[in-house]
């Protein structure tokens, strides 16, 4: 896949997060007093907004709010960088900054968060965008994050890869008329990012790696 530009998810796709999102979310559940789902479950929360994971499972405006200071209690507390980089992941992004192919990062975390746990693992200066949610912005689609992390590169649709771990990237890459990578050692799997319609999948970063330099 020949391509110029490139744009990374963050969870999932550079950092695996489980360890800090799912001790947030378990803590989350047990300050509001809800039954604590399986890991299964939810893992299948990590990706899209927790506000919009949350307002269909039936919650309220208000448990919604109360939750969500939960939430964000515990991930202050160091569930936000209660993580690790792929293996591979420090390298790649170092080798193709080096070569210098324009890179920019696309997250459903909000704009902060994002930044914070880029400048944790000292990549912020790979990267000319890190883009994350900004205020009114929910829903599945990621297709405005994607556009301002495009926009930081100063490239066009057909010039860009999108890399990423869940249906929220691919649909939204195809949604923007961007190619994508699907990673399946992410927490969508190889199933999910073949129905969303994924250019490409690899299964490692390795693979990743040949992916990106063809």
């Amino acid at each position: 896949m020949t391509t110029h530009g490139i744009i990374f998810d963050l969870d999932g796709t550079l950092t695996d997060s489980k360890e800090g999102l799912l001790a947030s979310l378990r803590h989350m559940h047990e300050a509001v007093g809800w039954a604590q789902p399986s890991d299964e479950e939810l893992l299948r929360w990590l990706g899209p907004p927790l506000v919009t994971v949350l307002a269909e499972t039936g919650r309220t405006p208000e448990e919604i709010a109360v939750a969500l200071t939960a939430f964000r209690a515990r991930m202050a507390d160091g569930g936000l960088v209660d993580s690790t980089l792929y293996p591979g992941v420090d390298r790649l992004v170092a080798d193709l900054d080096a070569a210098g192919r324009p890179l920019a990062v696309a997250t459903h975390k909000i704009q902060r968060d994002a930044e914070t746990v880029v400048e944790h693992y000292a990549m912020r200066h790979r990267f000319r965008g890190v883009h994350g949610r900004v205020d009114g912005e929910a829903g599945h689609s990621k297709a405005p994050v994607i556009a301002r992390a495009m926009a930081s590169l100063g490239m066009r649709p057909d010039e860009v890869v999108m890399v990423g771990d869940r249906i929220n990237d691919i649909a939204s890459a195809r949604e923007l008329g961007v190619r994508s990578i699907g990673v399946s050692y992410g927490y969508g799997g190889h199933d999910e990012l073949a129905a969303a319609g994924a250019d490409l999948i690899v299964d490692s970063v390795d693979e990743l790696r040949e992916a990106l330099a063809a």
